[in-house]
């Protein structure tokens, strides 16, 4: 049984029934955004990132998704996922069954379907970085920098 929705999920064997709705978006195909569904059966303890990619590799190869290290590290497989950021591949089938929300990250411009353009979360990480970097100071000739040194 899925704690959000309270719906029972019936097993098909050892699998569970799950229908994904997944926003998409090709500005190649049109310009505005739209929500295409997928009927799938999966492991309950397969994560959504493989059930996205049974939709991608068996029902719509045209589903665009970034994924990279798939074990939670990389955060290139971050979406909107049941209306809360997180990881495809951390989020496991039995938590989302038996329908699923998906849409790609907000904050983000989307470049196509769940793939969003990065680069501006990387120009801000890297100028908070510069920023909270410790700066150097004069000290009659020598020159020190504000954080303590190891001892």
């Amino acid at each position: 049984m899925s704690e959000e929705s309270g719906a029972v999920v019936v097993p098909v064997g050892d699998k569970v029934p799950l229908t994904l709705r997944i926003k998409r978006y090709n500005p190649e195909v049109r310009s505005d955004p739209w929500w295409d569904e997928f009927e799938i059966v999966a492991g309950p303890m397969d994560r959504l990132l493989d059930a996205l990619h049974e939709v991608k590799w068996h029902h719509d190869g045209t589903l665009a998704l970034r994924r990279s290290c798939a074990h939670g590290i990389c955060g290139s497989d971050g979406m909107l996922i049941n209306g809360r950021n997180a990881l495809a591949c951390k989020v496991l089938v039995r938590e989302v069954a038996p329908k699923v929300t998906v849409e790609p990250i907000r904050g983000l411009p989307v470049l196509k379907d769940l793939i969003v353009d990065m680069e501006p979360f990387f120009e801000r990480s890297a100028s908070s970085a510069r920023a909270a970097r410790p700066r150097a100071r004069s000290t009659g000739g020598t020159t020190a920098t504000s954080a303590p040194r190891p001892s």
